[in-house]
């Protein structure tokens, strides 16, 4: 049998990030910070060994699913970043596409919620670049858009108001386990009918 090329073991190595990442979504899902390496190389099916390999410890771990996640987050926005929302104001597509893909993608809850509690669960200043990172692709864009759209006063406080009740909504659907896929389009409806009568 002879070796494998270098493209095969890119392709393995690819594969095997792409498992580990999604098992360390689900774990985190169930278990919070509490999740061990050992947990997701069982979720993986993969030996604890194979993990390790990627990942010494758990922080490690969460830092990469957080950057990824990120990444994840800017390219599901990135149409309403590049100025296309349809017929709606952009924050109101923004959030839409922010409350759906939280939804169908562990990994960007996590992130929200993450950015939400503010790190609170993670070690010193270990995220502190994430975070940046967050706020200047995600977090200020957004910021502006409601300035610029809305005439907001206050343009943060909107902002927080509407990521909290995003992560709040995807937090109920996720924990509680609920039958009904939750309806988007309503719940961004009346976050936007909300404020926009605040804001007269």
């Amino acid at each position: 049998m002879s070796p494998r090329t270098k493209e095969q073991n890119d392709a393995i190595r690819e594969l095997r990030m792409s498992q580990i990442m999604q098992a360390a979504a689900e774990v985190y899902m169930e278990k919070g910070i509490q999740l061990e390496v050992r947990d997701v190389a069982v979720k993986a099916e993969l030996g604890y060994g194979t993990v390790y390999h990627y990942y010494k410890n758990k922080h490690m771990l969460l830092e990469d699913l957080l950057w990824d996640a990120l990444n994840r987050t800017e390219s599901a926005v990135m149409p309403v970043l590049m100025g296309d929302s349809g017929s709606l104001l952009k924050a109101e597509s923004f959030s839409r596409l922010l409350l759906w893909k939280s939804i169908q993608d562990p990994s960007i809850f996590i992130l929200l919620k993450t950015v939400v509690d503010n790190f609170h669960h993670f070690p010193g200043n270990r995220f502190s670049k994430l975070f940046a990172d967050f706020q200047e692709r995600i977090y200020s864009p957004f910021v502006e858009m409601i300035r610029e759209e809305m005439g907001s006063t206050a343009p943060e406080k909107t902002a927080n108001l509407i990521f909290g009740t995003l992560v709040g909504c995807t937090t109920l659907n996720i924990h509680h386990n609920m039958q009904s896929e939750i309806d988007v389009d309503r719940i961004v409806d009346m976050i936007f009918s909300g404020i926009q009568s605040k804001e007269r």
